[in-house]
């Protein structure tokens, strides 16, 4: 999730609403598009939560993009300041979050028309 939300992932809206509804198109990242990823499990339950359960899964999304800018940085010398990064070379090598453009759109429109017509 913050690998997608740094790099790829969008939601553009046209008068209210998406202009896709493809998780390809939004940038939705794929599991061949992740790094490998270890996990260090920390059990320590907390007295206030149901079984001794506490939440902290999304706290670590919160420092993901910066860091993800960061190391870009440090990697191409170029300091990025918006999110998606999509201009970034990390980005670009991911096989998700290639939004078509309007003209792609309206062909797509009408393409789909026509075959509506056949039926």
């Amino acid at each position: 999730m913050g690998l997608g939300y740094a790099l790829t992932e969008e939601l553009p809206c046209v008068d209210g609403m998406p202009v896709t509804f493809k998780l390809r198109d939004l940038g939705v990242l794929r599991a061949r598009d992740m790094p490998e990823v270890d996990v260090i499990l920390v059990e320590e339950p907390e007295p206030e939560g149901p079984c001794g359960a506490k939440g902290v899964g999304e706290i670590g999304l919160v420092p993901t993009a910066g860091a993800v800018a960061g190391a870009l940085e440090a990697f191409d010398g170029v300091r990025r300041y918006t999110l998606p990064m999509k201009d970034s070379p990390a980005a670009r090598a991911i096989s998700v979050g290639k939004i078509p453009t309007k003209t792609q759109r309206r062909s797509r429109s009408k393409w789909m028309e026509r075959r509506e017509s056949w039926r």
